[in-house]
């Protein structure tokens, strides 16, 4: 048996449930990956194309779509580090991923053989066991100390993500207590039994509290002194930014893009843009490439194609889909160019595609050649006969 780390719980409490920094980065993920289609790709021409046997992704459950399948596949991928998705004879199936075993064969070369779920908790009922073809098995982010098993991006930035709720607590108790920097209050003489709460009794009460601002009057020769530090003394929001931009990097989301601190201060629509390309580029192309890959075993594929992703309709993209156009813009051009050389339309799409010129093959044409057909030959040398 392989299970994955104990950490779902607390990630998906502490974390996404408990702190609004995963909460935003795990969101910005979850709704830009949820956004893609499913189609096939023919590995011929690239060219993309829809069939029924899609329909289970369309709807993978009563009432489910696309994106409620790729929002539940991000979800337990940042909080365990894998998904798994089951097909029976109608429809799809969560697992929850703490509660899966990869069951794997003996030997120096472990192979999975099969899942067991416990789909009502570990030791509560028999497990339920599932041949790996039944079974969409992804872990985008593989676990250094397994083979098979996945990492959450959270794990790396658990420190932080401690630190950052430490943080939201101070500033808590900060409002709490005074909402001022702690305080000492001195008297000359030495005081009766009970007056040193009765004072910090009394001072709680008129001073205290976020709403606590007043002017203090002090008699009996009482010395007020402030032994704290304000929160702009020890640079709070800096502090606390610095860790919420470490969070986003760990889950591949740039800052602009959460709207974290340090990225609205450098807002404007070109960063931002070259921010979402990043994001879509770096992190969710990726995550699409490896969940296509995964869920392809619970559908017939056709021959000489792959399931694949569709971005044509992610608003969020057309940036960067327009500067994909403005490139194929200047591969036509390039390719009109070798046609008209001589070079073959094959040789010339195979070198485009690869960017590796040495596959250009020539016709054995020249230019003047390329003529369609019906058109007038050059003669060359004498005159027409009358």
């Amino acid at each position: 048996m392989e299970p994955i780390q104990s950490t779902f719980l607390s990630y998906a409490t502490e974390g996404y449930q408990g702190n609004g920094i995963v909460f935003g980065v795990i969101l910005a993920r979850l709704n830009l990956f949820a956004e893609a289609a499913f189609k096939w790709r023919r590995e011929s021409d690239k060219a993309l194309f829809g069939t029924p046997e899609l329909g289970i992704f369309e709807t993978p459950w009563p009432g489910g779509t696309t994106g409620e399948l790729l929002a539940r596949m991000e979800q337990d991928v940042s909080l365990a580090g894998q998904a798994f998705i089951r097909r029976d004879a109608t429809r799809l199936h969560r697992l929850r991923p703490d509660l899966v075993d990869r069951v794997l064969t003996s030997g120096t070369s472990p192979e999975i053989a099969g899942y067991a779920y416990w789909p009502e908790g570990r030791g509560i009922a028999p497990a339920e066991f599932y041949t790996p073809d039944e079974v969409a098995d992804w872990s985008p982010i593989p676990d250094p100390m397994s083979q098979y098993r996945g990492m959450s991006w959270l794990t790396p930035v658990a420190r932080e993500i401690n630190a950052d709720r430490s943080m939201t607590e101070y500033k808590s108790a900060f409002f709490v207590n005074n909402a001022t920097p702690n305080a000492l209050i001195k008297y000359e003489q030495k005081l009766g039994p009970g007056a040193v709460e009765q004072i910090q009794a009394r001072w709680s009460q008129r001073y205290g509290g976020p709403h606590g601002w007043k002017t203090a009057v002090l008699d009996q020769g009482a010395d007020f002194t402030v032994i704290g530090q304000s929160m702009e003394q020890i640079q709070f929001a800096d502090v606390q930014a610095a860790g919420e931009n470490r969070i986003a990097a760990a889950g591949g989301v740039p800052a602009i893009v959460v709207g974290l601190k340090e990225g609205l201060e450098a807002a404007t629509y070109a960063n931002y843009a070259a921010a979402m390309r990043r994001f879509a580029d770096m992190t969710m192309r990726p995550n699409w490439r490896s969940a296509c890959a995964a869920l392809s075993r619970l559908v017939d594929v056709p021959a000489g194609s792959r399931l694949w992703y569709d971005t044509t309709d992610i608003s969020a993209l057309r940036e960067a889909e327009r500067d994909r156009a403005e490139a194929m813009q200047v591969w036509a051009a390039a390719a009109s160019t070798l046609l008209t050389a001589g070079y073959t339309a094959e040789s010339v799409t195979a070198a485009l595609t690869s960017s590796d010129l040495t596959l250009l093959k020539h016709s054995g044409m020249l230019s003047v050649q390329l003529q369609p057909p019906g058109a007038a030959p050059a003669i060359s040398g004498g005159t027409n006969a009358e």
